[in-house]
């Protein structure tokens, strides 16, 4: 029953996730057609609804495959940073708001899939291997672990106090 469940899920995220591109397909080329309420609808705004679904759907497919949630997110930025740079180099209008220079498009994608491939290469080794944790040092106790009972030491032998000057 339970597979059942998380197969239906599973179904659910797919779904909007291509209902989401298809979404962002469709407002970008007639926005009126989903915001038929606004005077004068922007592309803009349906780039805005379709990413943020986007962006939930793919990180909740992620987190129902099994992929850890860091994992997820990241797996989901780096993608919409692809978007981003797919609709910004059609029409940098679409992602902006306002008409600018495709470059600003371009930097703002590099810096956003450089980012957070530079952040999951923290997560995986160097072939594609998850790493493990560092191992832990012996003298810092872990939390939840309560600390060893140390031996007693053993005191050093007390000097004697000499005045300046003598010799020992």
């Amino acid at each position: 029953m339970q597979e059942a469940v998380q197969d239906i899920g599973l179904i659910i995220f797919q779904a909007a996730v291509i209902l989401s591109l298809i979404l962002m397909i469709v407002g970008l080329l007639r926005p009126g057609w989903f915001l038929f309420w606004l005077k004068e609808p922007k592309p803009f705004y349906m780039f805005v609804i379709s990413a943020v679904l986007f962006l939930v759907s793919y990180f909740g497919f992620g987190i129902k495959v099994g992929t850890p949630w860091p994992i997820a997110a990241i797996h989901a930025v780096i993608l919409f940073s692809v978007l981003f740079l797919v609709v910004g180099l059609i029409n940098p209008a679409w992602v902006f708001g306002r008409p600018v220079d495709r470059l600003w498009v371009i930097m703002i994608a590099a810096a956003l899939f450089m980012g957070f491939m530079t952040l999951q290469g923290m997560y995986y080794g160097p072939k594609g291997k998850r790493r493990h944790p560092l191992p832990t040092t012996q003298g810092v106790p872990q939390p939840g672990e309560t600390p060893a009972p140390t031996e007693p030491r053993s005191q050093p032998a007390a000097e004697t106090s000499r005045p300046e000057g003598s010799a020992p």
